[in-house]
């Protein structure tokens, strides 16, 4: 019985012939992968890329743009408030001013009983300084102060102290008291401007010089003077123990020698 042998055998893949060609394998990963490259590389060259617009062709866009509704509200508001605005600052003014100076300029107007000076007060703090006597005309025995109304009290200290009030006299102008430790040549001619000797009077057993003058002075305080109104300014000068009086301003005698005798009542006591 003849042997048959059984070999398993790999096919060997023939030689190529002359004239054939060879196929080849292609991974199709790769294969996909290059085709997606290949029409993103065509399309890049296929559409060029758009021009941007000219800076001068966009400036002249904007420029002819309409204005804004924001734009358009924004102009008419603002100077509504600009006029709003000053209107209310001269409103304020106005009303400052009528409470500053409209009570005090005029020495017929009535004085608020919140705003009257009280002197009483002024020279308790001046008698502590002060080295006389500080009158206080309101305190005095037997001086009606009906129509007198004191618009400033104070006390000025150092080389030359001065005590002085002044007042709205019945008479509608102002009165002017001056006190210091002696009569004065100084405290007379702040009185009094180009004070003239005018004989003298006899006030609370006191005798007084009288001057007149052709213009008010500082009243004997310092400050300027209020230009009381026309004509003569006189003034009485009344010496005492350790002190003087001086009362000034453009009225009658006769009310200088009222405040006058008040003031050195006070001054005695």
């Amino acid at each position: 019985m003849a042997d048959h042998q059984h070999a398993d055998q790999t096919p060997t893949a023939a030689p190529a012939e002359p004239g054939t060609t060879e196929s080849v394998t292609v991974d199709p990963a790769a294969s996909e992968s290059g085709t997606v490259e290949s029409a993103a590389a065509e399309d890049a060259i296929a559409e060029p890329a758009a021009a941007e617009p000219a800076p001068a062709a966009v400036e002249a866009d904007a420029s002819q743009a309409p204005p804004s509704q924001y734009a358009r509200m924004a102009a008419p508001t603002s100077v509504r408030n600009v006029v709003w605005a000053l209107g209310l600052t001269m409103g304020v003014v106005a009303v400052v001013a009528v409470l500053f100076f409209g009570v005090g300029n005029d020495p017929q107007r009535e004085v608020p009983e919140s705003n009257r000076v009280d002197v009483a007060a002024s020279a308790e703090r001046a008698q502590e300084l002060a080295p006389f006597t500080v009158a206080v005309p309101e305190s005095a025995d037997g001086w009606s102060a009906d129509g007198w109304t004191a618009k400033q009290a104070r006390y000025t200290d150092g080389a030359d102290p001065r005590w002085s009030v002044r007042y709205s006299a019945p008479s509608g102008t102002l009165v002017t008291l001056a006190q210091a430790p002696a009569i004065t040549p100084a405290l007379i001619q702040d009185a009094v401007a180009g004070a003239r000797s005018d004989g003298t009077v006899e006030v609370e057993g006191a005798t007084c010089e009288v001057y007149t003058g052709t213009g008010e002075g500082d009243g004997g305080d310092g400050a300027d003077g209020d230009g009381a109104g026309a004509g003569a300014a006189r003034v009485l000068a009344c010496p005492g123990e350790g002190w003087g009086i001086v009362v000034s301003g453009k009225t009658e005698q006769e009310e200088l020698v009222d405040l006058a005798g008040a003031a050195i009542r006070s001054a005695r006591s």
